[in-house]
């Protein structure tokens, strides 16, 4: 196996950042937790979240990602994107996308119990 080596990166964004030139305004989140530097994007302008990691979706249910470095702080993150409005979609990047409604199914998981 080859050795792995650090990507460059681009643009480092930070919590709070708002992303331009999209289509519409996207909106940053630090997602710590899972692993340093981790992010999530929101375009509330189509109620729709790119969670990371911090958000899986298997046997039918939202859990909170697994193998995170800081489970109290990802859980922390998890709360926190589930609180973001409005939220219809959450594309996940392990299971089946959210589809219709994901603040209610988001709202109804439960990160500090129930992970993959």
């Amino acid at each position: 196996m080859p050795a792995l080596r650090p990507a460059a990166v681009d643009v480092e964004l930070r919590d709070g950042d708002v992303l331009e030139g999209w289509g519409e305004p996207v909106h940053v989140y630090a997602t710590h937790g899972h692993t340093p530097g981790g992010v999530a994007l929101h375009l509330p302008e189509s109620g729709v979240l790119f969670p990371g990691d911090i958000i899986g979706e298997g046997e039918g249910r939202v859990v909170l990602g697994p193998f995170n470095v800081d489970r109290a702080a990802a859980i922390a993150s998890f709360r926190r994107l589930a609180s973001l409005t409005p939220l219809e979609t959450v594309c996940v990047p392990h299971g089946e996308p959210v589809l219709g409604d994901a603040a209610a199914v988001l709202a109804a998981a439960t990160p500090d119990t129930d992970w993959l």
